[in-house]
């Protein structure tokens, strides 16, 4: 994956998934973020650039949907992937830069999916 300081931030109030995930990315050469909740998720996109974001649609606080609005006013160039094992596939992810990716889902799909999105950016 080329990386060029691409920076992911994880997003999920599951601690073992935004584990296994970080896990997933540390080896492919991208700065990798997490919060576990989207207030902290917020605050992480007001002070540095993100440009990669992965979330889980269900959260406390706020939805994974309405969190991906907020990020992209503050980072347009974006991209988003949604994780959810219960919920439908949000408004949101018709968006041309989000994508939706049902849980559970094989390691190779999603790192498949992360280097898709971030060769766009």
């Amino acid at each position: 994956m080329s990386s060029h300081q691409r920076t992911v931030l994880i997003v999920d109030d599951d601690r073992q998934i935004v584990g296994l995930v970080e896990k997933m990315l540390r080896p492919q050469g991208v700065t990798v973020v997490s919060a576990t909740l989207p207030s902290e998720a917020l605050r992480i996109c007001e002070s540095q650039p993100v440009h990669l974001m992965i979330s889980d649609v269900m959260m406390p606080e706020m939805d994974g949907g309405k969190l991906t609005e907020r990020v992209l006013k503050l980072h347009p160039e974006a991209r988003v992937l949604l994780i959810s094992g219960q919920a439908k596939e949000p408004a949101v992810a018709r968006l041309p830069h989000v994508r939706f990716l049902r849980k559970p889902f094989f390691p190779s799909v999603l790192l498949q999916n992360l280097r898709e999105l971030l060769e766009e950016v």
